[in-house]
């Protein structure tokens, strides 16, 4: 007797493209449902939330406390919002006080107040301060001396000092003293 192999063979054959559109109609409908339904399967956790807000306010309380800039980026906001004023900061706001005592005649305007790591602070001024500053040699001296003598009582730690204007390193003040890189004990004990 023979066995007949070949309706077997037939019947696998004709199942592979009926698996095949089984499994798109799968997919497709995998695919469909999670675009239709990830709304409302979403969920919010505080907890990720939290985690969030508290890295996001330690990495700019890292900025703030690594950088010790008075103002914020947009320079009117300050850094520190809250009543207290941590001491670097508290330093800067009497920096601040006794450099705008200085360049008051001028009309200058204190833009921006920089103290970094190794001791130098930047002053950014308004362009006021260059334009309304008409002084000789000697005055020009006495000037510096006088604003970096004035800040380094305030600041301890204080190396040096340098001023931009507008944000952009200038050359000299009057056109006789060389300010392009930062100046502090050279000019220490003119006055």
């Amino acid at each position: 007797m023979k066995k007949k192999t070949g309706g077997k063979k037939k019947a696998a054959t004709a199942r592979w493209p009926f698996i095949i559109v089984l499994l798109c109609a799968y997919a497709l409908s995998s695919g469909a449902s999670y675009f239709f339904l990830k709304d409302k399967f979403a969920f919010e956790s505080s907890f990720i939330t939290e985690i969030e807000t508290r890295q996001a306010l330690n990495e700019h309380r890292k900025k703030t406390r690594e950088t010790g800039r008075l103002y914020g980026a947009n320079g009117s906001i300050p850094a520190v919002k809250s009543g207290t004023v941590p001491r670097k900061d508290r330093i800067l706001v009497i920096a601040e006080d006794t450099i705008k005592k200085m360049v008051a005649k001028y009309d200058a305007r204190l833009l921006d107040l920089y103290l970094d790591r190794n001791g130098v602070i930047y002053m950014d001024f308004s362009d006021e301060l260059k334009k309304n500053y008409h002084m000789d040699i000697s005055e020009e001296l006495n000037f510096l001396a006088a604003l970096f003598n004035g800040i380094r009582s305030n600041v301890p730690g204080l190396t040096a000092m340098k001023i931009l204007i507008e944000g952009r390193e200038i050359d000299s003040l009057g056109g006789h003293i060389d300010i392009s890189k930062p100046i502090g004990e050279e000019i220490a004990g003119i006055i």
